[in-house]
């Protein structure tokens, strides 16, 4: 073999093997790592033996090229007679997933404001007027101010997290007035018992509250909506409970794209759930969902701040 060719390939940032009659003469190190063997162990023993994959083994045979998933990766492989070349695709492959689901996720959160923004305007055109239409104006500034915050939020315009601490019954009336005409529909009402405050951003607190509530009006049953905060040693856990039938398996509900059994008649697109626990990540919580005895709760935990002494035992966990 060439000593310049062997060198070029040697440093080489795509995969390379050379074969011969189905036997593997050399590899290049970027080969041996997408195919996770050992050179020196590899060399001279037979091809399939080395890939571990029909579906290399058989390109190899008829030649071309193929993107194939293999080993946990994503590779681009073409072969011409007696060489295999390979490129790790699976950085790339990530990244078009991710911003497929950002861009799912962005929409379902601005679908929230938007159509709260429409429902005002057709109420003010329809003739509103006095308090009621000072009130649907206020509204309709707030879920502008809203969608600002969220344009401000995308990737390219990050601002610092507007976190600040603040009681969670500041959210109440603001959520109650969005909700109203959901809760009217179905003759439905909220029961709040949330004396606690968190430090947190408040509008992704509202959006993941928001999308909890919307979550049980569509899929419970009964007439009456629960939410309730506690303390435990580890922070504030706020739930959301509605009654109906107890689900047995919570933790892929809140997978992008996923829909329990019993949304199968109900229209919606699988992020809600999504977009709350990667809401309540960005505060430094988690989301959950677990059964209750003629029911279901989903909820959000918040933690300590820093400093904040833990040995306080206000054991409310779970009422």
């Amino acid at each position: 073999m060439n000593a310049q060719l062997q060198d070029a390939w040697e440093a080489a940032r795509e995969g390379v093997l050379v074969f011969a009659e189905d036997r593997v003469l050399y590899l290049n190190p970027v080969a041996a790592a997408l195919l996770g063997v050992e050179r020196e162990k590899v060399l001279g023993r037979p091809l399939l033996l080395t890939l571990r994959d029909h579906k290399l083994e058989a390109l190899c045979r008829i030649g071309g090229e193929s993107t194939i998933e293999t080993r946990n990766r994503t590779l681009w492989a073409k072969a011409i007679p007696g060489i295999l070349l390979l490129w790790d695709q699976t950085e790339e492959r990530n990244r078009v997933e991710a911003l497929e689901e950002s861009s799912r996720v962005l929409a379902h959160e601005f679908r929230t404001p938007v159509a709260g923004m429409l429902s005002l305007l057709e109420a003010l055109q329809s003739g509103l007027k006095g308090v009621d239409a000072d009130e649907a104006l206020q509204m309709l500034y707030l879920e502008t101010q809203r969608l600002r915050r969220l344009v401000e939020d995308l990737p390219l315009t990050r601002l610092p997290s507007q976190e600040r601490t603040f009681a969670l019954e500041e959210l109440q009336d603001r959520l109650e007035r969005f909700l109203a005409p959901q809760l009217a529909a179905k003759s439905a009402w909220i029961r709040w018992q949330i004396p606690h405050t968190i430090r947190a951003n408040p509008d992704a607190v509202y959006q993941a509250l928001l999308n909890l509530l919307d979550n049980a009006l569509k899929y419970g049953s009964g007439s009456e909506i629960v939410v309730i905060s506690g303390e435990d040693a580890n922070g504030v856990w706020l739930e959301v409970r509605n009654q109906g039938q107890p689900l047995e398996e919570f933790e892929k509900l809140f997978q992008a794209g996923q829909r329990g059994l019993h949304a199968a008649n109900v229209r919606g697109t699988g992020l809600g759930l999504a977009l709350v626990r990667r809401l309540a990540g960005g505060w430094g919580g988690t989301a959950y969902g677990r059964a209750l005895e003629k029911g279901n709760a989903f909820g959000l935990t918040f933690p300590r701040p820093a400093g904040t002494p833990s040995d306080r035992q206000v054991n409310q966990s779970f009422v």
